[in-house]
């Protein structure tokens, strides 16, 4: 039984930390020995009760934020309870988790790191990047973009890194709206939402963070709720961003259209009871939640930048704008709102796609990472 630790140092639960959560519970109905390992920051109290609930094991860290060397220590006590075979690191920034680098030996347990938003970095923190990439066996990239990225960045990687799509479990997902009733919808809509039943939904699930590109968003949909007066916002997530966003929105005169909902627990009937998705990033490693929207069968309006265009086929399953253009990001909008042929086709071939995204290819060729680096560590 391999025996595996998943850690970060993430101060909030996004796409990473979904995908952190998808891998744990698959690799232990595959029969791997899973501990994840993350910090007591309060916004991520949800997410580890997620986890919780399906059965993960979850240590959190006596920490106050990233650079708390605290981690290094507890960490390096985890381990030495533990033995694990592997201790595979989630950054969130390629800056991220330093302290985990230092907490084991590399001689006695191997280190794989996905690298979840990769960009470059500048003087002291890049050559503490290097030095951890020395200490790291295999380094994981979601997307064929970033591991290009990475390539050129990090020239000495080739050969210790391969691209490994997040994953849905489409199973469990479809599951879960089996059920999913008319009446649920209305309810959804009605006490959750605070949205009349004829109002036109548009959802963007994302992290909080200017990086999300929401502010483009709220500029494009005044312009959408000046021509359509039945449009409604509804965006879910937490982060840093959100006093300015409020304030962008009350600025712009559109607050009482929009809805920030914070965390939601049942995403698929959140993304059921709404009628178009929006995410108008401006960097985007993956963008896993586009997968649980095609999932959900909603059309998808997504930006051109870093993985996306791997996951949603411009006017094929999707349709795609340029990053930070709010103008063309409300033409969009309104153009779908207005053809629900054309929503109604994106929803099929979209749902389509989403099948290339099976959680278990994703798991199978993790695993084959573990296992390889494992066997090697065995032979020593």
């Amino acid at each position: 039984m391999r025996n595996i630790i998943l850690y970060t140092d993430t101060p909030i639960a996004g796409g990473a930390e979904k995908h952190i959560h998808l891998l744990a519970r698959q690799l232990t109905n595959d029969g791997y020995n899973v501990t994840v390992v993350c910090s007591r920051n309060k916004s991520l109290d949800a997410w580890v009760e997620d986890m919780k609930k399906d059965g993960m094991k979850v240590i959190r860290l006596n920490v106050s934020h990233k650079h708390d060397p605290r981690h290094l220590f507890q960490l390096r006590k985890i381990i030495r309870e533990l033995k694990p075979d592997i201790l595979h690191i989630h950054l969130w920034n390629p800056g991220a988790c330093r302290y985990a680098f230092w907490s084991a030996s590399p001689k006695k347990i191997k280190i794989v790191t996905t690298e979840h938003d990769p960009f470059p970095l500048k003087s002291l923190k890049k050559r503490i990047k290097k030095k951890t990439l020395k200490r790291t066996a295999h380094t994981i990239t979601v997307s064929e973009t970033s591991y290009n990225q990475m390539l050129t960045l990090y020239p000495g990687l080739k050969g210790k890194m391969s691209v490994i799509h997040n994953g849905i479990d489409l199973a469990a997902f479809e599951k879960d709206l089996v059920h999913f009733s008319n009446q649920e919808k209305a309810r959804i809509r009605q006490q959750i939402m605070k949205v009349d039943a004829n109002d036109f939904v548009i959802v963007s699930i994302a992290a909080l963070h200017p990086r999300k590109g929401l502010k483009f968003l709220l500029e494009a949909f005044k312009e959408v709720c000046e021509q359509r007066n039945d449009a409604r916002l509804v965006i879910i997530g937490e982060g840093p961003q959100k006093k300015e966003l409020e304030k962008l929105g009350k600025k712009l005169k559109i607050s009482e259209k929009i809805r920030m909902l914070g965390w939601q627990e049942n995403i698929p009937r959140m993304l059921k009871s709404s009628d178009l998705f929006v995410l108008p990033s401006v960097k985007e490693a993956f963008g896993l939640v586009l997968l649980e929207a095609m999932a959900a069968q909603l059309p998808i309006l997504a930006t051109k930048v870093g993985g996306i265009p791997e996951i949603v086929q411009d006017k094929k399953n999707g349709i795609l704008v340029e990053p930070g253009k709010s103008r063309e990001l409300s033409e969009k909008i309104l153009m779908l709102i207005s053809n629900k042929p054309l929503r109604e086709k994106l929803s099929f071939l979209g749902h389509h796609r989403v099948k290339d995204f099976d959680i278990r290819e994703m798991v199978q060729k993790t695993k084959m990472v573990y296992d390889q680096l494992a066997g090697t560590l065995k032979s020593k």
